[in-house]
């Protein structure tokens, strides 16, 4: 599990999801997947040099997610909407899925065409993050 602050590394990275996703791949050390083909910014280099600031989102299994992703919009919705989850809920309840409330209504189209993330029960479930759960 980490912890991190998804607007704090989006807005060292000027909200570039390619850039983003290239931060994540480098801190966890797994290859860049060829869907990302570019050459990764010394930016990107520059802080995932640097030890990840903890903050109030988390991942389960992100090292599943970055290795399984079929392509990068999938994956970026994957991470954007997972950090909109409540780590006190994850700790004290073991929740892992997110309100289908809490999600932007243009994110809620996004879902049905992401293998990675499914709707249920007006819940949303993260593939990776369920840990044998029901929901996936």
């Amino acid at each position: 599990m980490i912890k991190f602050t998804w607007e704090k590394i989006n807005n060292k990275l000027d909200w570039n999801a390619f850039s983003v996703l290239e931060y994540f791949h480098l801190i966890r050390g797994i290859r860049i997947p060829t869907y990302l083909n570019r050459k990764v910014p010394k930016g990107v280099l520059w802080e995932a040099a640097r030890p990840l600031e903890p903050g109030p989102c988390f991942l389960v299994d992100i090292d599943t997610a970055l290795r399984e992703a079929q392509a990068p919009m999938q994956l970026y919705t994957y991470l954007e909407l997972a950090s909109k989850r409540n780590v006190f809920d994850y700790k004290v309840r073991g929740i892992t899925y997110l309100p289908q409330v809490l999600a932007e209504q243009y994110q809620l189209i996004w879902i049905d065409r992401n293998p990675m993330m499914k709707l249920k029960d007006k819940n949303i479930y993260f593939r990776y993050e369920q840990e044998k759960q029901d929901g996936y």
